[in-house]
């Protein structure tokens, strides 16, 4: 009974005033749109710098522009993604720069504006605990200015996009990690946003889940403008349309996952497994990593060089039992730009 009259409580609470903001968010959110039809760039971040209060300067100059489709940032923990993405969707106030939303200012005077165009998911979206999975979205709606019977009809729409309409009794705290990921993107599409904000959105899933998260996600790119971080190679390599390399806060590198491979990491990858005793310099080759049972080249003509290595470690003493030779992917370009190796790479 207590659970019950505190929703009531809460949905009542602020029903009195939704109503209002819904007439003018809508209206608002309808002219913007229509500025931004055919807008090539809807997302422009310009010379952002982040210093917290201790001196860490997790930001450094960062610029990008974003347009319809998936721009992914790419880097591992600590380079400075998710900060970005905090300040990109309003909710962490830059030290400088500025960010724009289909020309309006997040940080102006046009930033109630700019932000309706936002839905923000980060890796841990608040949720209401004593709540299930709908009241939970129909909260969210009524903090973004939707009533509550629209809140309710979408949040049970953005339940069976993403596969929980089974799930829509659950309280919070019983889903799966996999569960909540998704329920944490669906609260972030209420209100309908043009430009959708995803901190890792698959951080902690199993290959499995990451794949069918970004099946629905990439069905949504189409009509949005998607910005979102990753840590893993090939998650950026396989559904973004364009990638911005993150290292120690800055932007080493941008394009499309083919371009940013045929510059910084063109010609093939050579793997050679076994008991590995030397690592032998190769003409046309060069070392990209090397252990005690792994060596890794770097080829433009691997039908030329794959013998020589070969003949050059048996030589050196090494035993070789196995050999891959494949095209790099964004893995081996991050490895190459930083020296540090992304995890699915």
């Amino acid at each position: 009974m207590e659970c019950i009259v505190f929703r009531l409580l809460f949905l009542y609470s602020i029903l009195w005033k939704t109503e209002f903001h819904t007439v003018l968010n809508e209206a608002a959110a309808n002219n913007i749109r229509g500025w931004l039809e055919g807008v090539l760039v809807i997302v422009e971040a310009v010379d952002l710098v982040k210093i917290y209060r201790n001196g860490v300067k997790a930001v450094d100059g960062v610029s990008f522009e974003a347009g319809p489709g998936i721009t992914m940032l790419m880097g591992p923990n600590g380079s400075g993604k998710t900060t970005t993405l905090s300040m990109v969707a309003g909710a962490l106030k830059p030290t400088s720069g500025s960010v724009y939303i289909g020309g309006l200012d997040v940080w102006g005077r046009e930033w109630r504006r700019a932000r309706s165009l936002v839905g923000f998911a980060p890796q841990n979206m608040p949720f209401k605990e004593r709540l299930n999975a709908l009241e939970n979205l129909v909260w969210h709606g009524l903090i973004k200015g939707m009533s509550i019977r629209e809140s309710k009809r979408r949040g049970r729409e953005l339940l069976e996009v993403f596969g929980m309409e089974d799930h829509a009794g659950f309280m919070v705290g019983k889903l799966s990690g996999g569960l909540r990921r998704r329920l944490s993107i669906a609260a972030a599409l209420l209100g309908d946003p043009d430009v959708l904000v995803l901190d890792e959105p698959t951080s902690g899933l199993d290959p499995a889940a990451r794949r069918s998260l970004w099946r629905r996600l990439r069905s949504l790119a189409g009509e949005k403008c998607v910005v979102a971080s990753t840590h893993i190679a090939s998650d950026a390599e396989e559904n973004a349309g364009k990638v911005l390399v993150f290292h120690k806060g800055r932007i080493v590198a941008e394009g499309s996952p083919e371009e940013l491979v045929e510059k910084y990491s063109p010609g093939s990858v050579i793997v050679v497994e076994g008991r590995i005793t030397g690592v032998p310099e190769v003409d046309e080759a060069s070392v990209v990593k090397s252990s005690g049972e792994r060596v890794v080249y770097m080829a433009r003509d691997p039908d030329t060089v794959l013998p020589r290595i070969i003949e050059a470690m048996v030589r050196a003493g090494s035993r070789v039992e196995r050999v891959e030779v494949r095209k790099p992917g964004l893995g081996e370009v991050y490895l190459r730009l930083t020296g540090v190796r992304l995890e699915g790479a």
